[in-house]
């Protein structure tokens, strides 16, 4: 785990098979990542006071926290506005003519201190990503 952090779509899929009972070997081999890895995850899950079940219904950017120091975009003043909307923003991406630039252009107006359009679409991206997994 020195190296790039894992997507939180992907460490709650191992979470999911932790809760079901899965090896750390059998992880590592579905989700095509090294054990250890998996192992590393595990160990800062299972050491913590949250249960799997909790971790798992916890959004991206605070499961990221918990899990991984340094990523205080969930602390942000500026998120909790953002995540109110991004519903409605997936919702509003599936129409003909939106894109993310005439969603950022609308955030902009509605906040006098808005994030950059990369974070924008960051924040964005993961909530369409969190959702699309739940289905699963």
């Amino acid at each position: 785990m020195a190296g790039k952090p894992k997507p939180m779509s992907q460490v709650k899929q191992m979470l999911r098979m932790r809760l079901k009972g899965k090896g750390i070997k059998t992880i590592a081999r579905n989700l095509q990542i090294s054990k250890n890895t998996v192992k590393e995850y595990i160990r800062k899950v299972e050491t913590g006071n949250v249960p799997i079940a909790e971790l798992l219904k916890l959004e991206d950017p605070i499961l990221e926290a918990k899990l991984l120091a340094g990523n205080p975009s969930f602390k942000d003043d500026r998120y909790e506005p953002l995540k109110v909307r991004l519903k409605y923003f997936a919702k509003e991406l599936k129409k003909v003519g939106v894109n993310r630039k005439v969603l950022y252009e609308e955030y902009c107006v509605d906040n006098a201190n808005p994030y950059s359009y990369s974070q924008f679409c960051y924040h964005l991206q993961q909530y369409i990503k969190a959702v699309n997994l739940q289905w699963y």
